[in-house]
């Protein structure tokens, strides 16, 4: 699929977007990054393209020579940051010495993201963005649920975690469990800070899965010191 000067290449568990004039490469980066910002902060249904543009500094007329329409930006937007997410994962993934280091620095890397942002911009894209919503599932789906399972078995064997657990089903509870605390009818983003949402459901998974090592392990690091 091409749309405006980029072309995707998809790879099992990634989607990939890639610039295909290399001029124009710093532009769109400045705009996907900046959008991103934006949505974050604000949401995705209550910002026009015109804040957008005035915002980034930047003519409409520019926008549109990367992408079709604000759905569109939205997509690119999503895949560029799951480009980065994924990058960052794996680092952290190969560089930690055990499963709970790996659990604890992708925790960290999580609460610094998640600082400020609005979980109606999920919402949003859940109701309103239906083919970036289903960019997003694909990834959990794959990536993320591959990589908690996995998280899972060598915790198990390396003592951190609570032997005998279904790292299949507890896999599927903590990636898709993410969903409820977007959901506006329990969780309304005018009540609740989403930061503070998320910190909560992490100490309350991970008082489910470690053993007394896992935690003291995690106490010694002050996980939540964030």
């Amino acid at each position: 699929m091409e749309t405006f000067g980029l072309y995707f290449v998809s790879k099992p568990n990634i989607v990939y977007i890639c610039a295909r004039f290399m001029k124009d490469e710093h532009q769109l980066k400045n705009l996907l990054v900046s959008s991103r910002n934006m949505f974050m902060k604000y949401g995705l249904k209550s910002l026009t393209m015109d804040e957008i543009a005035k915002e980034l500094g930047m003519s409409k007329k520019t926008i549109y020579q990367f992408v079709e329409s604000k759905a569109d930006l939205i997509r690119l937007t999503l895949i560029d940051y799951l480009n980065e997410e994924k990058d960052a994962l794996e680092r952290i993934l190969h560089d930690a010495g055990n499963a709970i280091e790996q659990l604890i620095h992708m925790i960290e890397y999580f609460l610094q993201i998640l600082q400020g942002f609005n979980s109606s911009a999920l919402h949003d894209m859940e109701k309103y963005y239906p083919e970036s919503w289903a960019v997003l599932l694909d990834y959990r789906n794959n990536f993320m649920l591959k990589h908690v399972r996995d998280n899972l078995a060598h915790g198990m064997e390396q003592g951190f975690y609570r032997k005998g657990l279904n790292a299949d089903v507890v896999s599927k509870l903590y990636v898709f469990g993410f969903t409820t605390l977007h959901d506006q009818q329990v969780f309304p983003a005018k009540d609740y800070v989403f930061f503070d949402i998320y910190r909560e459901f992490l100490r309350y998974h991970l008082s489910g899965i470690a053993t007394p090592k896992g935690l003291q392990y995690m106490e010694q690091l002050n996980l939540f010191k964030v």
